[in-house]
C-alpha cells in the first residue's frame, strides 16, 4: 500500500497532536487499543499515552514527561507505517460500520457545517443512522425555508460523504409545523342596545 498522506494539527493540549488523514483511511473509529508495528509498541511501552481515531484524523496524546519536539519525528513515521496497515488497529471498544458513520455525522454535525445551520437559526437533529442511510429533521428556520435543500445536499450532505465515502442516503424530515391557533372575534353588544323582544309588551 502506498503512503498514506498525513499533516499535523495543534490542539489546545500540548501534549497531543491531530494527525489529518483522508476520511476512509481506517475502518475504526474511537480510542484504539492495539496499533500496528512501532506505533503499536509505543502505546504498549506507554510513551504514547493515548490514540484516538476520528473520521478524518488520528488523535496521539503522548505521555507525560514526553516531548513533541523529541519524539515527534519518531510517532510520525510509525503513524506513517502503521496507516499503510489498517486491518491491524483493534479499538478498545467493538466498532462497526454504523458507529463509524454516526462519528462522521457527528463531526459534521459538531463542526462548520453545524455552526452554519446554527447561526442561521436552524437545527439539525439525527433520527437515524444505520446501513449507509442517514435520516435528519430539520427544526427551527430550516422548517420550509427555501434553501433547506441546498444546505441539506451542497453542505451536510457533501461534508458526510467526505468523511463517509460509503453513504448510500441521506433524508431529512422537517419538524410539524405547530398547531396555528386560531383567534375568533366576538361582537359584544352594549348594554341597552339589545333589539326589543318580540313576546314582551
Amino acid at each position: 500500500m502506498s503512503a498514506v498522506p498525513m499533516h499535523p494539527e495543534a490542539t489546545d493540549d500540548p501534549q497531543a497532536v491531530r494527525w489529518v488523514v483522508p476520511a476512509g483511511t481506517l475502518p475504526v473509529v474511537g480510542e484504539i487499543a492495539e496499533a500496528p508495528d512501532e506505533l503499536g509498541e509505543m502505546l504498549r511501552s506507554e510513551g504514547v499515552a493515548a490514540i484516538e481515531v476520528e473520521t478524518r484524523a488520528v488523535m496521539i496524546r503522548l505521555a507525560d514527561g514526553r516531548s513533541w519536539s523529541r519524539a515527534g519525528a519518531r510517532v510520525r513515521d510509525a503513524l506513517a507505517a502503521a496507516l499503510r496497515q489498517p486491518r491491524e488497529w483493534r479499538p478498545a471498544a467493538a466498532v462497526g460500520e454504523d458507529d463509524v458513520l454516526r462519528a462522521a455525522l457527528r463531526d459534521v454535525l459538531d463542526g462548520s457545517i453545524g455552526d452554519y445551520i446554527r447561526s442561521h437559526g436552524g437545527e439539525v437533529t439525527v433520527v437515524s443512522a444505520h446501513d449507509r442511510r442517514v435520516e435528519v429533521r430539520m427544526a427551527g428556520t430550516c422548517t420550509h425555508c427555501p434553501a433547506a435543500g441546498f444546505t441539506l445536499h451542497s453542505r451536510l450532505e457533501a461534508a458526510l460523504r467526505d468523511r463517509f465515502p460509503g453513504l448510500v442516503e441521506l433524508r431529512a424530515t422537517e419538524e410539524p409545523a405547530k398547531a396555528a391557533t386560531r383567534t375568533t372575534w366576538l361582537t359584544l353588544r352594549r348594554r341597552g342596545s339589545c333589539p326589543p323582544d318580540p313576546g314582551r309588551p
